[in-house]
């Protein structure tokens, strides 16, 4: 007769608590794909008037990246008094709750530098910093409290750092639920950014920055075809370029054999500075992954033609 011998584990109750906890920490920075948040910036310098500015985070989707991570895309807008945009690339190690953002440029393992822990309790000391890292190497951030809060009219906790980097350095907030909410640093001037609006999981909250200033198309004084973002990408990626006049614009992929991919425009356009996204995942191509749109891949031809590579 064949004997069979069962084992049983038990894990004790409060472990599982101890892993519900950990997970609800993870609230404290919510990066899922179309959240959205709008921010206010103040600056006062004695003895002149107060000067301000908003901007606008959205997040965009996910990307692979050199490193062979999977980031999210952070797209950073300002609402006034201008128009740039610019991108950050960050993840979540839900294990550590440490998050990372991504940066080619640095001499770093990984192409990563570490910004956030969001598992910090009041006195940690962590090396990480938003401001980022210097040939001396990581400056230090420290956990100081975890409060009860009210923000954009839902109370929650939040949980304030303060950022070493720099002199004099910087104070923020992260709220559970919202993210990033507040940042305040003074020396010779004061500055302040606070959160007033959110779109968190369809949810809105607060009220959306409405500018009366009257915008102003500004017109480009020359051709110009901007570097991608993010460079190199998977499976989608952002073309920027602009035009000093009316014309017909023509915007071509090439693989890195220079056979052509696809023809994104081929239409008139008006001057002005224009972005296109390119999915490369219905592409033609053996590897995408291993596609960087770089000048000389992609080919702009303006009436005559001109090309711009």
């Amino acid at each position: 007769m064949t004997k069979y011998l069962l084992l049983l584990i038990f894990f004790p109750a409060s472990l599982f608590s101890q892993i519900d906890s950990l997970r609800d920490l993870l609230n404290y920075y919510p990066l899922q794909s179309e959240n959205y948040w709008e921010y206010k910036r103040l600056i006062q310098q004695i003895p002149y008037p107060p000067d301000s500015s908003a901007y606008s985070v959205e997040v965009k989707g996910d990307t692979l990246l050199g490193n062979n991570r999977i980031y999210k895309i952070l797209l950073f807008k300002d609402i006034y008094p201008n128009h740039n945009i610019y991108y950050n690339f960050e993840r979540i190690d839900s294990l550590s709750g440490s998050v990372f953002r991504y940066n080619n440029d640095a001499p770093l393992t990984n192409y990563e530098n570490k910004i956030d822990s969001l598992f910090a309790q009041p006195g940690d000391t962590i090396n990480s910093s938003r401001a980022g890292y210097t040939s001396f190497g990581y400056f230090q951030t420290i956990c100081n409290s975890i409060d009860n809060d009210t923000v954009l009219g839902v109370q929650t906790e939040t949980k304030t750092y303060f950022d070493q980097s720099f002199m004099p350095g910087e104070e923020y907030k992260l709220a559970k639920g919202f993210g990033y909410y507040s940042s305040s640093s003074c020396e010779f001037s004061c500055g302040w950014t606070f959160l007033v609006y959110a779109k968190i999981s369809g949810i809105e909250y607060g009220s959306k920055i409405i500018t009366s200033v009257v915008e102003t198309k500004t017109v480009p004084d020359n051709y110009q075809l901007y570097q991608n973002y993010p460079n190199p990408f998977n499976p989608v990626t952002t073309i920027t370029y602009q035009i000093p006049k009316e014309g017909l614009v023509t915007l071509k992929i090439y693989d890195i054999l220079g056979k052509e991919v696809t023809t994104l425009i081929n239409e008139e356009k008006q001057a002005g500075k224009y972005s296109i996204d390119f999915n490369a995942s219905s592409a033609p191509m053996a590897d995408y992954q291993a596609v960087y749109i770089c000048m000389n891949l992609v080919q702009m031809s303006i009436n005559q033609p001109r090309n711009y590579c």
